[in-house]
């Protein structure tokens, strides 16, 4: 298999890096598309040098469509040879054993040849014939959004509904194989992928649910220094809706202790630009397995 990245982001210049760090040790290629930023997103992936060659940067990307601006993307993961895609965006930031434990699982189940695609499964009663079994296509992955009060909380609203709830915002799938993936069709606010037979992958059979499997979502937290014209006013808004502990089950992700991230007035909050490494116990204090 051959697992890639794919990032369209805008103004996310305090969470790229660690969303790009984030996912790097787990895919074969990330590809950042750069959709015309007004701020340090663009500069800051740029001087992303830790990534290596498995990043590749298109700047200036895409226009008014959001359906055409995502077809793009998968289009060039097609033409890098990449057999699955992780959906990443620019405020998302992912565990690194949860990555890794999903690309195993994609590793393990992979058939050569592959399966057919729908597998051939009659169930008949009482026949004792082997049949294709499963193929798994989509990974879905429960998110946390922190709350403000440390990387150990998150929002009072998340993980409340049960694990057999699996709509859109209480599971994503971040990853899917590319096999016959495409748009809906509709633009933004009313976008889905679809895969084999038209069927969309948050409803598919071939979507395998991970209830144990989280990233974190930064989506209510500062993303860009960039403001409207005319004043201050943030593009995007803080939200700051609360925080209550994790489950023990969570992982923090682990690039967000890393101290040669750049600026970022979140994890300044939190106390985790301005200390140093050595300090075990402070470090100890969180929940970082």
């Amino acid at each position: 298999m051959k697992l890639i990245a794919l990032c369209m982001a805008k103004n996310e210049e305090y969470w790229i890096w660690y969303a790009l760090t984030s996912v790097q040790p787990w895919v074969d290629e990330i590809h950042f598309f750069d959709n015309h930023s007004e701020d340090r997103t663009l500069e800051i992936v740029r001087g992303m040098k830790h990534l290596g060659d498995r990043l590749r940067i298109h700047p200036e990307y895409g226009g008014e469509s959001e359906q055409a601006n995502r077809e793009g993307c998968l289009e060039t993961a097609r033409e890098a040879g990449g057999t699955h895609v992780l959906f990443l965006d620019g405020d998302e930031v992912h565990i690194g054993a949860h990555l890794a434990f999903a690309r195993r699982l994609l590793e393990v189940t992979e058939h050569e040849p592959p399966l057919p695609d729908p597998p051939r499964n009659p169930e008949v009663p009482g026949d004792h014939s082997p049949t294709d079994g499963i193929l798994v296509k989509n990974i879905g992955f429960r998110p946390v959004h922190p709350g403000y009060e440390g990387p150990g909380t998150s929002i009072p609203q998340d993980l409340l509904q049960p694990d057999g709830d699996h709509g859109c915002y209480n599971f994503a799938i971040r990853i899917s194989s590319l096999c016959n993936l495409r748009g809906n069709g509709l633009e933004w606010g009313r976008h889905g992928y679809l895969e084999t037979g038209g069927v969309y992958i948050q409803s598919s059979s071939r979507t395998l649910w991970c209830p144990r499997l989280h990233y974190y979502h930064f989506t209510h937290h500062p993303r860009s220094s960039a403001r409207k014209e005319g004043g201050g006013v943030w593009i995007r808004k803080p939200q700051d809706l609360g925080s209550v502990p994790v489950r023990p089950s969570v992982e923090v992700p682990e690039v967000l202790f890393r101290p040669d991230g750049p600026a970022n007035p979140t994890l300044e909050a939190w106390g985790l630009r301005d200390r140093d490494p050595s300090d075990v116990g402070f470090f100890r204090s969180f929940p970082v397995s």
